[in-house]
């Protein structure tokens, strides 16, 4: 099992450097690209031999569809047994003959447990390992593949995979594929192998491990060849366009989208806009800024109409129908990539008085964003307050499980309390260890689950649900209680408002993000183990009830939004409209 395969294609005998500009592809090498990216995908991720696991997918994908392109007069079946027989001999391409080897009660079978698709970073909850088993006891360990061969038929060609091989005994074994010297791929998605390479690796990853295809209208099998083609423009803008626009389609507000090839603006004015009242507002300017007000509504970017401008951007903005609009105004808007660029801003006073003014994009744009959520949520409000009537607010946002027993201590005395899950929680106990202190039996949480690629097909893969339940320690703090919401409450907001919903405790305030479940990476390397890096939701979380959550959103029991007018005065509408219906609670 040290040998190493050199795959020396037939028709190339002199060395080659492929440069972007060569070797022209045309729609029947596409077609055929696609097949073999297909196929390939389904190899790495389901057949469990010692050849494949050591083969680097990366090389075999780009140089695979360079080997396909320059042979196109042989014929598909022969070139893909010409690409796999090495590395994986137990695949056959239209052999109807050949049976797979016979399983006995007692043989010693091994196949992929695929429990999540695993990032670089790592994470506890994902990992792919090959296990080994007795194919009589096949049906006790459901993550592994429960039959032994996958069958299909991709552009003319009968395919078969074994998910499951006798362990140690195989009379066939492949040996790990290696690039052949004689080619040279530039590490760059404007060469198109590279490119089919990464766009195969990142559909391929979203289509045997994504999670929420039942909760999505996307055929995302036919999303693999306008992937392919954008590759053939050797353009990073509009590859990087034509994958935002793919990714766009999974709806998942955890899907980000970062790479070395695809240009990227960072640069931003010192202002933040906010859907309000179905306006685009003002909601936070630095002190810098001159001849605009909070409040004032934008019209226009550099002329064009702002409603045009998000409904152009909404197919690649990368964000859920629900929060389309809102993330494109706030991050994408006035994008530009110097920090000397002027945008000019059309903009409405609230004398409905139209001016115009030019802003220069000096600020990196994330801190913008976050400037302006913070101004939104009332970030800069005390962790821990005592209101009138005795009501008591805790940011559970901020606060860190150290301040905690304090704060317990003293919400004892309360005669309501108001939790503020608005902000992400990043302390991952102190929210926990509160909870405790509400009730003393046993806690819900939301419905979790992780689809298990045991199998091709989504439909036919098992379903792990994870038990997050907590048990509750008092009844400290039992008593009238309600907690906040926002727009930005995302993942683990939403997480945590679960446990709050099951409590029966009333949610006040405005839909949240409608994404939750652990949160993991495709890194395509080449050049660089951060060369290209999708993220994606690797798990799939329901609502407290066990409702569709991606799209919709954390219902509040009570909705309230600010409006133009408390975004001008600085109110925290939220948290008042809670107060008062706290105080009828307590009544």
């Amino acid at each position: 099992m040290n040998n190493i395969k050199l795959i020396v294609p037939a028709l190339l005998i002199s060395a080659t450097t492929v440069h972007a500009n060569d070797n022209k592809v045309n729609d029947y090498a596409i077609d055929r690209i696609e097949a073999f990216s297909k196929i390939s995908n389904l190899v790495e991720f389901y057949h469990p031999s010692a050849s494949v696991q050591a083969t680097n997918w990366e090389a075999f994908t780009k140089y695979g569809a360079h080997y396909i392109n320059q042979n196109p007069s042989q014929d598909f079946a022969t070139l893909l047994k010409h690409l796999f027989s090495d590395v994986a001999p137990h695949v056959t391409f239209n052999d109807y003959l050949t049976e797979p080897e016979r399983l006995s009660r007692n043989s010693e079978v091994s196949g992929w447990i695929n429990f999540g698709y695993p990032s670089k970073r790592g994470h506890y909850s994902f990992n792919r390992e090959v296990s080994t088993i007795n194919y009589g006891e096949l049906h006790t360990e459901p993550f592994l593949p429960q039959q032994q061969v996958y069958y299909t038929q991709l552009n003319g060609v009968y395919v078969r995979v074994p998910m499951l091989l006798e362990a140690n005994t195989s009379a066939k074994e492949g040996v790990p594929y290696k690039a052949p010297d004689n080619v040279s791929i530039p590490d760059t998605l404007e060469n198109p192998y590279y490119c089919f390479g990464a766009m195969s690796k990142v559909w391929g990853v979203m289509e045997h491990f994504g999670q929420y295809f039942h909760h999505v209208p996307v055929n995302w099998k036919a999303e693999l060849k306008p992937l392919l083609k954008a590759c053939l423009t050797q353009d990073g803008k509009k590859i990087g366009d034509a994958l935002k626009y793919s990714l766009t389609k999974l709806q998942d507000n955890h899907v980000n989208l970062y790479s070395l090839d695809i240009p990227v603006h960072y640069q931003w004015p010192d202002v933040g806009f906010e859907i309000v009242e179905d306006k685009p507002v003002l909601i936070y300017k630095g002190a810098g800024i001159e001849g605009l007000e909070i409040g004032d509504e934008l019209v226009a970017v550099d002329g064009q109409d702002i409603r045009e401008l998000i409904e152009e951007k909404v197919p690649y903005s990368l964000s859920a129908n629900i929060t389309a609009q809102s993330d494109i105004l706030s991050s994408q808007a006035l994008l530009r990539e110097n920090p000397t660029d002027v945008v000019t801003l059309d903009i409405k006073n609230k004398d409905n008085q139209l001016s115009s003014v030019q802003l220069t994009t000096d600020k990196l744009f994330y801190n913008i964003y976050y400037s302006a959520i913070d101004k939104y949520t009332h970030f800069d409000q005390p962790t821990y307050q005592v209101l009138d009537n005795n009501i008591h607010y805790l940011d559970l946002g901020k606060v860190t499980n150290d301040e905690l027993p304090s704060l317990v201590e003293k919400l004892e005395t309360a005669s309501g309390i108001i939790v503020d899950l608005r902000n992400y929680p990043d302390d991952w106990f102190a929210w926990q260890n509160f909870l405790m202190a509400i009730h003393d039996g046993k806690i819900e949480g939301p419905e979790f689950n992780i689809r298990v690629s045991n199998h091709p097909n989504y439909e036919q893969r098992h379903v792990f649900n994870l038990d997050l339940s907590r048990q509750g320690t008092s009844k400290k703090l039992n008593k009238p209680m309600v907690v906040l919401s926002s727009r930005y409450s995302i993942s683990r907001n939403e997480f945590v408002l679960a446990f709050f919903q099951n409590l029966d405790i009333p949610v006040v305030g405005e839909v949240t993000q409608g994404i939750n479940g652990d949160m993991t990476q495709v890194y395509y390397g080449g050049g660089g183990p951060n060369r290209l890096v999708v993220s994606f939701t690797g798990a799939e979380a329901r609502q407290a009830d066990g409702s569709k959550l991606i799209g919709v959103g954390v219902q509040p029991d009570i909705v309230v939004s600010p409006t133009v007018e408390d975004i001008v005065n600085n109110h925290d509408t939220i948290k008042s409209t809670a107060k008062k219906y706290l105080e009828t609670l307590i009544e």
